[in-house]
């Protein structure tokens, strides 16, 4: 038990002497395994929340947009992890820089990594939420089949949006056994996914 504390207090001494003295030596080892260590974590973290969602942390989804933190991203805390690794790891080994500097550059790229990631997720869950939201508000009015759509199949459906722009998008009928015509006129009655519900109007009789 005292070797494994003395090996803890050495490695932070260490870590922090060259900190303060920027000079390269083999001391360097742990903090090069800390970088390496970051690298992989980090991207195998984040292709997992990628595939997998954003984490729950005591019943609560991060950053979901009902989680109260929507600066809070597991998919950019992984990506800002693995860049400082990927960035640190190079630099410590293969360079003559002071580690102060290596460690500076790796924290700030992962930063940079983090808003950016945090820039480009935002903006795909409000374009997600735009496009449901506009497929909503299509529900009740009355659209044209422009593709047909076979008995437990899709087809595609042509309608006036919110803005009263004229859209196409996916569609599926009520009665997955029924089929319909191009050219038909449908009630739009539900959303489901990125697809909307119709019924034929001539099944309204």
């Amino acid at each position: 038990m005292r070797s494994g504390t003395s090996s803890v207090t050495y490695t932070s001494y260490a870590f922090f002497a060259i900190l303060q003295s920027g000079d390269p030596s083999a001391e360097e080892a742990p903090v090069v395994t800390v970088f390496a260590v970051c690298a992989v974590v980090g991207v195998l973290v984040l292709i997992a929340s990628l595939v997998l969602g954003d984490f729950e942390i005591g019943g609560v989804e991060v950053g979901s947009s009902d989680a109260g933190l929507p600066w809070l991203s597991a998919p950019a805390l992984a990506a800002a992890v693995g860049v400082f690794g990927v960035v640190g790891w190079p630099l410590s080994s293969g360079t003559s820089l002071p580690m102060p500097v290596i460690i500076g550059v790796a924290a700030g790229s992962g930063v940079a990594a983090y808003a950016l990631l945090m820039v480009v997720l935002r903006a795909m869950r409000r374009a997600q939420t735009g496009t449901v939201a506009g497929l909503r508000a299509a529900v009740g009015t009355i659209g044209e089949l422009s593709m047909e759509i076979p008995a437990g199949g899709w087809g595609q459906v042509r309608y006036l949006d919110s803005d009263s722009v004229r859209a196409v998008t996916t569609a599926i009928l009520v009665d997955p056994d029924a089929d319909a015509r191009a050219g038909e006129q449908v009630l739009i009655v539900d959303v489901e996914g990125d697809r909307l519900v119709v019924q034929p109007l001539r099944t309204q009789d």
